[in-house]
């Protein structure tokens, strides 16, 4: 393999202003997250959206990729087989480069040889795929995270580096996010170019890539509170070739976190929270130095630190059960001390943002959150499928599904972060995929099971001002509140409501959050003008949940 040149000379000029954004809004489900490990946050960060500042356009010297930088990335001299950028805040470098490699893999490994990092960070990380891209994450001992990205196209491997500066900080952020999803890479076709124009072409794309990969899918499309449309594909345990139906139980992952909002927000309605107040007047121990707001919280303003180990350790199997939220936050504020980044600048998504917001509604409701958030938001959305914990039986949990090739280095680093004997989570290893045993991660950001029909009741209370039925679950100036763009510090918009991601495409505008982590891989969304709500729920990484739920409104309007 051979680097090849990106930068031909650093007096190169390779930097051109972005000419005007169209409003138009296309979610990318290549970088929707890096996973590492059982759960990471999000997903669902975004591709290119309407309300994204104009940045600049970096341009390959030999004009094969172009990609869009934020206009605060500090270009750095190299020596020519790379390109560089240095990000402020959140304080990180970002690299770029084309080799020629027979794979991904090898790409990864002769990237880090350039770059000079220690190669052996490339084995015990997480790996995930998304439509032609290839991604992993691992943080070294001293807690720094690492994330690369790759795709060969024509025989070139075209990789991203992304190195964070210190512990805490998280790759997955949102300006790289919005980098990556803007690449274009010379000579590749549209992967999206496809006619959807009834519900039976969704049916034939999720087949395609569940057939694929493994596992299953299930979704649902709900209108005017009504559930329209149902489809499953797949098994729910390919160990004993079980299919799957529409009561297979999924694991919500961070689609959670509008549960947690919303819960938080019925105590804002009481008078109980202020969204503007410090997080310490409601949390014991919330530390001092942390100036920082319950609203910045809500929209991952806030700055807090999203250690891996934190994250990745938190995870229960059946019988297992977490300890208390205030041990686990009380451990967390005293091992990360300082903050990623200037709070209210930036949407730098963390769990542990999350995690804070469960506690004040536990220390002002008086309840565990679990309990609280079943009483107040499942129990009367008749959520019934719905559950923080394993209650059913197992046959009815969709089993996920993982790269066999990375399992041994996923449960040695689960060994790491939770102990001796975590392969028993290792229900079967197969050629291609291993079958994982139930698990939940940690409740408060994305601990939630159930079905997409049991999502779509959450979709139509916000869709009904607050509504479902006979019950009133917010107000109708609450659920205005969660849907109005959140903006930072400079006045900007962040991208986020209350806690619900904002987008826009040619349907109209919606509100959207989406779940993932390994054999995690889900979204919920909601069209106001539309009266309509889409859920897509599976089982293994790179089923493309957004492109299926972009391709579900479309055949939505065909068929209505």
């Amino acid at each position: 393999m051979k680097a090849q040149i990106v930068e031909q000379n650093a007096g190169n000029e390779t930097m051109a202003k972005r000419t005007p954004q169209k409003r138009w809004f296309w979610i990318i489900s290549v970088f929707i997250l890096l996973l590492t490990g059982l759960v990471v946050g999000g997903l669902g960060l975004f591709g290119r959206l309407p309300w994204q500042k104009n940045g600049d356009l970096y341009e390959d010297p030999q004009g094969r990729f172009t990609m869009e930088v934020g206009p605060s990335w500090e270009r750095v001299e190299t020596g020519g087989s790379f390109a560089q950028f240095k990000i402020p805040d959140p304080a990180m470098n970002v690299y770029l480069l084309v080799l020629e490699a027979g794979t991904v893999e090898d790409a990864f490994s002769e990237a880090f040889n350039v770059l000079g990092f220690d190669a052996g960070l490339l084995s015990g990380g997480g790996f995930a795929r998304f439509d032609d891209w290839l991604a992993y994450t691992k943080a070294d001992a001293a807690e720094i995270d690492h994330g690369l990205v790759g795709q060969i196209v024509g025989g070139n491997a075209f990789i991203v580096v992304v190195k964070a500066d210190k512990p805490g900080i998280s790759v997955a952020n949102a300006p790289v996010m919005q980098a990556l999803a803007s690449v274009k890479i010379a000579g590749k076709s549209d992967v999206e170019a496809v006619a959807i124009e009834s519900y039976a072409d969704v049916e034939v794309l999720v087949q395609k890539r569940i057939d694929s990969l493994a596992g299953s899918a299930s979704i649902a499309v709900m209108h005017k509170g009504e559930i329209v449309y149902t489809y499953v594909y797949g098994d729910a345990n390919p160990i004993t070739a079980t299919p799957a139906d529409m009561q297979t139980i999924y694991r919500y992952g961070s689609m959670t976190k509008p549960f947690t909002a919303a819960a938080l927000m019925q105590l804002v309605e009481q008078g109980l929270v202020d969204l503007d107040a410090w997080p310490g007047e409601y949390i014991p121990g919330f530390p001092e130095g942390w100036k920082v707001t319950v609203r910045q919280m809500l929209t991952h303003a806030a700055c807090m630190p999203d250690p891996v180990r934190l994250t990745d350790g938190l995870i229960a199997g059946r019988g297992e059960s977490f300890a208390p939220l205030e041990e686990i936050f009380s451990g967390y504020v005293k091992d990360y001390t300082e903050l990623m980044c200037e709070p209210g600048k930036y949407s730098n998504y963390a769990n542990s943002h999350y995690l804070a917001l469960a506690r004040i509604i536990e220390e002002v409701s008086g309840e565990p959150y679990e309990s609280y958030v079943v009483e107040h938001i499942l129990t009367p959305l008749e959520m019934k499928s719905t559950s923080f914990q394993l209650v059913e039986a197992t046959s009815r949990y969709a089993k996920g599904q993982y790269p066999a090739a990375q399992t041994d280095e996923l449960v040695a680093k689960l060994n790491e972060y939770r102990g001796p004997g975590n392969e028993t989570l290792i229900l079967h290893k197969g050629e291609s995929f291993s079958t994982f045993d139930d698990f939940r991660p940690l409740p408060p950001w994305g601990g939630l099971l159930g079905t997409p029909s049991d999502l779509t009741h959450f979709l139509r209370m916000f869709l009904n001002g607050g509504r479902y039925g006979d019950q009133l679950i917010l107000k109708q100036e609450t659920v205005a509140a969660m849907q109005k763009m959140q903006t930072s510090t400079d006045g900007s918009p962040l991208g986020f409501g209350l806690s619900w991601m904002v987008g826009e495409d040619e349907f109209g505008d919606f509100f959207y959050h989406s779940g993932g982590g390994a054999s995690i891989e889900s979204t919920m969304r909601f069209y106001p003008d539309l009266d309509l709500g889409v859920v897509v729920m599976s089982s293994v990484n790179g089923s493309q949940v957004e492109k299926i739920a972009e391709a579900l409104v479309s055949a939505w309007q065909h068929e209505k």
